[in-house]
């Protein structure tokens, strides 16, 4: 049964969900990393992401600029990666470098993916949507990538603050 609740109550029980890592690189071959919470699929034929990101983020100027980007589902044990790469700006550092994330070559885009994330989707920007306060993003996935170990489990938001916890996938 429901009861009336602020909003801010409400979503303190969103939780958990899903967090990404989107990859990006620049024009003169440096890579970036930006934890992301605002993320969902908006289209499945063709596969399309939508990803909030603030205005003012690195990410969102690499996304702009180069027109790609790799969207990577982390794994539970990135958890202290993730954080470092979405409490810190990118310009000017190697965010990927600072807290050990791997990297390997995308097969389409020029973003790195991330070698122990649970999967890689590499995109190309369809558009940028702006309904609110904060951009939206949609790339279209033009290759995918998974781990090589499926007990690998995805890395989720479980509460407000930023509390990060490895689930472990259906099988």
């Amino acid at each position: 049964m429901q009861q009336q609740a602020s909003v801010d109550e409400a979503i303190a029980r969103k939780y958990p969900e899903p967090v990404v890592v989107v990859t990006t690189r620049s024009r003169d071959g440096r890579p970036n990393a930006m934890a992301v919470g605002w993320v969902a699929i908006a289209s499945s034929d063709p596969l399309m992401f939508v990803l909030g990101i603030d205005d003012g983020a690195y990410t969102f100027e690499l996304i702009q600029a180069t027109r790609q980007f790799v969207v990577a589902f982390p794994e539970e044990n990135m958890a202290a990666a993730v954080l470092h790469v979405g409490s810190h700006h990118g310009r000017g550092r190697d965010k990927l470098a600072e807290c050990g994330l791997a990297q390997e070559p995308a097969s389409r885009v020029a973003a790195p993916l991330l070698a122990d994330a649970v999967a890689n989707f590499e995109c190309e920007l369809v558009d940028v949507y702006r309904p609110g306060d904060c951009p939206l993003v949609v790339g279209k996935v033009v290759a995918a990538h998974v781990n090589r170990d499926s007990a690998r489990r995805r890395l989720y938001t479980v509460a407000p603050g930023h509390v990060l916890k490895g689930v472990r996938p259906i099988e």
